[in-house]
């Protein structure tokens, strides 16, 4: 993408350092500007007016509408629209037209229904899985976190054998920080998801030398010290296969162009049509479903009024209160149901204590009739 001036000192102005995000910036302004088929670098300084330049925000406002924009990914568009305009100009942050916008976009919902995963789906996905996927995803479900953070693990980062498993999460794959700007994060996984890890260890040397066989040059062979070394799209891909074979997704069988071999491919109806399964959803099963939503904020990497207090607990203390919910979590190792044995305890119990009064009631009677044997043979009267 075409990079400009003007772009690149807003970007650096406000401080934006992440590629992905400066690369979205880049692009929303970009068609802003050729929507109105005007020049970044002169439009600001061509004799406009505010009204104007209301008038043009409405004007790609209704194109970018034509188009079937959904309204999250509209004010999500003209956010950054807003923020490259008052930084050329203050006096823009008072336009009419921001709070027609955030008006309109007041309770947006997204535009497709994202998918709500439970422990029973995860483990239909999953069981199509190898130690590798299994490893992975299992991860994601019971720590919460972000896809790029597990894939940027190094295998010092996994500590499996301890009481309750955890892993030290540093940075994200593209950055030296979190997404949240954490330096590092002690966060838990589930047993089977260290158990799974360790299974995966054991085959990951095997996995780089295969890859590494399949490169069509030196220069490309890894030199890779993560736990999971590949990259982020490799792994979608491989929980694209997953989804296909546990028939959750439609699929085609095209040629593949660089072997000539058969292969699946998710079948979209349109053009960069985004899964409604996809592993973020792993990070809001966690979120859902492990029973403690501010311990559950905390571990995922979100600070909230509510989640600072764990800031003060010790790790020991926090991976007791894990421990506690960390079954909610759990996909393959569910814990047996013992509601009937429990009844049944139950009713032996007081069936016990029945028995109890009743054998104390018998020794009662018979040490009366005891008393009264003796006094009739003694001869006593009463």
């Amino acid at each position: 993408m075409e990079k400009t001036d003007s772009i690149e000192k807003f970007l650096d102005k406000r401080l934006i350092k992440s590629n992905s995000t400066r690369r979205n910036y880049r692009m929303n302004i970009q068609t802003y500007f050729k929507h109105l088929d005007k020049s970044i670098d002169t439009y600001f300084k061509s004799g406009y007016s505010l009204e104007k330049i209301d008038n043009d925000l409405r004007k790609v406002y209704r194109l970018e509408q034509e188009k079937g924009r959904p309204e999250l990914s509209m004010r999500t568009f003209f956010n950054s629209i807003k923020q490259f305009m008052v930084t050329n100009d203050k006096k823009l942050k008072d336009l009419e037209f921001w709070d027609i916008l955030k008006a309109r976009t007041k309770g947006a919902d997204p535009a497709s229904d994202e998918a709500i995963l439970n422990a029973s789906d995860i483990k239909e996905i999953l069981m199509h899985g190898n130690a590798c996927t299994r490893a992975m995803f299992l991860m994601l479900a019971s720590s919460g976190r972000r896809i790029s953070e597990i894939l940027a693990l190094l295998p010092e980062d996994v500590h499996p054998d301890d009481n309750v498993p955890w892993i030290n999460i540093k940075k994200s794959l593209k950055s030296e920080t979190t997404k949240s700007r954490q330096k590092t994060a002690h966060c838990f996984i589930s047993f089977e998801a260290a158990e799974a890890y360790k299974a995966w260890m054991k085959e990951r040397d095997e996995y780089i030398n295969v890859k590494n066989k399949r490169a069509m040059s030196s220069n490309k062979k890894d030199i890779d010290s993560r736990v999971f070394p590949m990259s982020y799209g490799n792994a979608l891909i491989m929980w694209g296969n997953l989804l296909m074979r546990a028939n959750r997704v439609e699929f085609n069988r095209v040629r593949s162009k660089w072997t000539g071999k058969q292969i699946k491919k998710i079948k979209r109806k349109e053009k960069g049509q985004r899964l409604l399964e996809h592993p973020h959803c792993l990070r809001k099963f966690y979120r859902s479903y492990l029973g403690d939503s501010d311990l559950a904020e905390y571990l995922m990497g979100h600070s909230t009024m509510l989640t600072r207090s764990y800031r003060k607990m010790k790790p020991e203390d926090l991976a007791e209160k894990y421990l506690a919910v960390m079954q909610n979590v759990t996909i393959f190792e569910t814990k047996p149901d013992l509601t009937e044995h429990t009844e049944k305890i139950t009713k032996l119990e007081s069936d016990n204590e029945k028995l109890k009064d009743e054998l104390a009631e018998i020794k009662a009677e018979l040490l009366q009739l005891r008393v009264e044997k003796l006094e009739k043979a003694n001869g006593i009267k009463k």
